[in-house]
């Protein structure tokens, strides 16, 4: 019988490993979740459901925390488990926290990355026997030395693109900045582990992560608005498939909100965004938590209403079965887009512009505020609108006019008009509105 080959996953008393045939070969592609069971005195098993291998370490994750024997440490007298940061290793903190937090998060994915960052330095401190292994408890990780070798080993590591093949399309040096996203989620593992119930750690980081104002660069770069009037005149282009793009456009403009704000703008009555006639459009769908970037509720400029208008009727035409996920401002072909960066790369390219961290889409919330600064927009409209001050108890019940950037952000839209005729206007409106003549678009500007 060959050699047993080592588990994809180990924690506490169980593995992951494939079930095999007495060869060695799997007899299914699924991971099962093992352990050694005292009293049948032979090993038991049961499947995860999944040949995905994260999957199966989240299962096997689950199982071990179910387990009321397992802990990191235990009280020789009365057998309850005991809050020791040298017993707790690092490695299991950020398992747990991430099944316990990390996962129920919208921003998942950019926790994950932010810690499989902090694994890669333990496992490459590991290759080079080093002092900061994977056996590194939560005691060392809460020290200084431990996040110093950690950002001097970070500091030289490239951020690198992968394809579905796994191979490195594109890379850059990594940014302070990057490396400090890495060391704040970091510290949110070890306080986790520290507030658990019972406390897992009774230790938490003597360090602090860098202030982002010491480690990021300001964003210099601003667009024109002879530059937007330009992107604009590209994406209302008819006959080129750049509706999520021009959507986007016209979106940003008037709101000056973040990407990822724009995006989610949907006229579906289950989000409780906006409805016809709706003097106001909230940023903060129903059901989202509101986080540090704060989504405010904004007025809706008569350019948006006619946007947002014929988006309306577009999904009232639908069957009901198809309105699910749609309705949305910035879509492709009905359906909603997480971003508009591949669109945005390539108008880049082909109008020539420049490319790089400080032309990214965040470039028109940027530069649009930079624009109604310099025109003397009041301050305080200003940080209202853009979610940068979140207001008095009062704004809960009176929602603000921001009376000075919705006259300049109109003022710029009549100039955007003036430079590129026509562009502001939503090509694809009018087949949607022929059963509506009286609410035929007529854009402003």
């Amino acid at each position: 019988m060959p050699g047993r080959a080592p588990p994809l996953y180990r924690r506490g008393k169980y593995w992951v490993d494939k079930l095999r045939r007495e060869d060695g070969e799997p007899r299914s592609p699924n991971w099962y979740v093992f352990w050694y069971d005292p009293e049948a005195r032979r090993e038991a098993g049961v499947s995860t459901g999944t040949d995905e291998d994260d999957r199966a370490i989240l299962a096997c994750d689950q199982r071990y925390l179910a387990d009321k024997s397992e802990g990191p440490a235990f009280c020789h007298a009365c057998g309850q488990p005991l809050a020791s940061a040298e017993a707790y290793l690092l490695a299991d903190a950020i398992a747990d926290y991430k099944l316990e937090w990390g996962e129920l998060q919208s921003s998942a994915v950019s926790i994950a990355a932010r810690l499989k960052h902090v694994l890669d330095f333990m496992a490459a401190e590991a290759g080079k026997g080093g002092m900061f292994g994977i056996e590194t408890s939560c005691a060392v990780a809460c020290g200084a030395p431990f996040i110093a070798a950690f950002r001097a080993w970070s500091k030289a590591q490239p951020v690198t693109w992968r394809n579905k093949a796994g191979e490195v399309t594109a890379s850059r040096p990594r940014s302070p900045a990057t490396t400090e996203e890495s060391v704040l989620q970091l510290a949110a593992v070890l306080n986790h582990a520290a507030d658990a119930d019972p406390p897992r750690s009774e230790r938490r980081p003597v360090w602090r992560p860098l202030p982002r104002k010491q480690v990021s660069r300001p964003r210099r770069q601003r667009a024109e608005l002879e530059v937007i009037a330009e992107m604009l005149r590209y994406a209302a282009e008819p006959d080129k498939k750049r509706g999520s793009l021009h959507a986007f456009l016209i979106g940003s403009i008037c709101t000056i909100a973040r990407p990822d704000a724009v995006v989610d703008i949907c006229v579906a009555p289950d989000r409780e965004q906006w409805h016809p006639g709706s003097p106001t459009l909230d940023l903060n769908q129903f059901g989202r938590a509101q986080t540090k970037k704060y989504r405010p509720t904004l007025p809706v400029l008569p350019l948006l209403a006619e946007w947002l208008l014929a988006e309306h009727v577009a999904y009232q035409k639908l069957d009901r079965p198809q309105r699910r996920g749609a309705g949305y401002l910035v879509n492709y072909f009905g359906r909603p887009v997480k971003d508009v960066d591949t669109a945005w790369a390539t108008m880049l390219r082909e109008l020539r512009l420049p490319s790089g961290r400080e032309w990214k889409s965040y470039l028109l919330r940027h530069s649009l505020a930079t624009l109604l600064r310099n025109r003397g927009v009041a301050k305080w409209d200003l940080e209202g609108f853009m979610g940068h001050s979140r207001g008095s108890t009062t704004e809960i019940y009176a929602v603000g006019r921001f009376g000075t950037v919705t006259a300049e952000l109109q003022r710029l839209l009549d100039e955007l008009d003036g430079m590129a005729p026509g562009s502001l206007r939503r090509n694809c409106a009018e087949p949607g509105l022929s059963d509506h003549p009286a609410r035929r678009l007529k854009m402003t500007g």
